[in-house]
């Protein structure tokens, strides 16, 4: 699910579920978590002057949507491992903050809204098309600061990145270049395989390109996911294909189009979590019909392949999320550590689905992976 977020409108409007495929919620938790006790929020929400296309909504049923500055010093180097209880830091904005609140906008960031990343592509039904968008959130810099790439949740059609926002904002306030960035992120919309990782790999590709320019390092992309985001986050974290290079359309220079570290934020992984049916349409055929994109999209195949990628993960899941428990991420991370990866789950108290983006805790434990130290 997604919070509603709509042209002109100044405050939140609280959260929208959309139609999408059924999840499938384990309980069994696996995996040492981290508690953390979330002492306040900044709720917020955002303004756009673009249209967003607004998908239809439900109130049932288990669903997911889900002039360039002189570089003249190094930031110091991602941290790998991270405080196991990251405490809201006294600098974030303990004030409700919204792209429509001063506050937040008096934040010493400068965004670039609606930039086209890919060149037209099919996007819904009788043949429409359009390119493929993000923002950037930068603050003025000496340093050659870490890079975030964020994703939203779905399926649903491309424009809800609008919600990340806030979350954006802040993030790059702390000492980081960030980019919120569109997909396509179910087969009505153009999605599907191998379109859906490749637009995901284009936005990172674009955000290495144009990273520089912004004062960011190229040579550290962190993606951040939220919700249905973490399928294809998870895949390209993994795997050893670069889906780049199924981006034809893609306005990036040729590079790598997969993350150095991950977040997932209430995200979901693997197919567990996700209806065969849609799985199915998403990826051209059940598994008996196209078993080689399955296993090119199972993380539990992409964790035993030899060769596979081993970025630190970070997983966040609120105590309230009923989209994506805290036995999703749990069971993620000891799939990630059977293969040898750094991860660290990280329980959010009082959390949901939505709500947990709007928490200090996780401006924190994004900061402290990417080595944001100001800017």
């Amino acid at each position: 699910m997604v919070p509603a977020a709509r042209s002109g409108a100044l405050r939140y409007r609280g959260p929208t579920v959309m139609r999408s495929m059924p999840f499938v919620h384990a309980a069994r938790p696996r995996a040492r978590r981290v508690p953390i006790l979330a002492v306040s929020a900044l709720v917020f929400g955002a303004c756009t002057a673009e249209t967003v296309p607004t998908p239809p909504a439900t109130t049932s049923g288990p669903v997911a949507t889900i002039p360039v500055p002189t570089l003249a010093s190094e930031a110091p180097a991602p941290n790998p491992n991270p405080t196991d209880s990251p405490t809201p830091s006294p600098g974030i904005p303990q004030f409700p903050c919204g792209e429509g609140d001063p506050q937040c906008q008096s934040l010493a960031v400068v965004m670039q809204q609606g930039i086209e990343f890919t060149r037209p592509v099919a996007c819904g039904p009788d043949g429409a098309t359009c390119p493929l968008r993000l923002d950037t959130f930068a603050p003025p810099t000496t340093k050659r600061l870490p890079v975030v790439v964020m994703i939203p949740g779905g399926p649903v059609a491309p424009g809800t990145r609008e919600y990340l926002w806030t979350l954006a904002r802040v993030v790059a306030w702390r000492g980081a270049v960030v980019f919120t960035a569109d997909y396509r992120s179910g087969p009505q919309w153009g999605g599907g395989y191998p379109q859906t990782f490749a637009d995901v790999a284009c936005a990172i590709n674009f955000a290495r390109d144009r990273a520089p320019a912004l004062g960011g390092d190229p040579a550290r992309v962190t993606l951040v996911t939220h919700s249905f985001g973490g399928f294809p986050g998870s895949v390209l974290a993994l795997s050893a294909r670069d889906f780049a290079v199924d981006a034809p359309e893609c306005l990036a220079a040729a590079g790598d189009g997969r993350p150095d570290a991950l977040v997932g934020v209430a995200s979901i992984y693997g197919f567990d979590h996700i209806g065969p049916d849609f799985l199915a349409q998403m990826l051209g055929g059940t598994r008996d019909e196209v078993p080689d994109v399955w296993d090119a999209t199972d993380i539990a195949v992409l964790a035993r392949t030899p060769g596979h990628r081993t970025p630190p993960v970070r997983l966040l899941a609120g105590t309230d999320d009923r989209v994506a428990p805290v036995a999703t991420a749990d069971e993620f991370a000891a799939l990630l550590r059977e293969a040898g990866i750094d991860v660290t789950v990280t329980t959010v108290e009082g959390a949901a689905h939505d709500s947990i983006l709007s928490k200090p805790v996780t401006v924190d434990a994004i900061a402290a992976l990417i080595g944001a130290t100001g800017y």
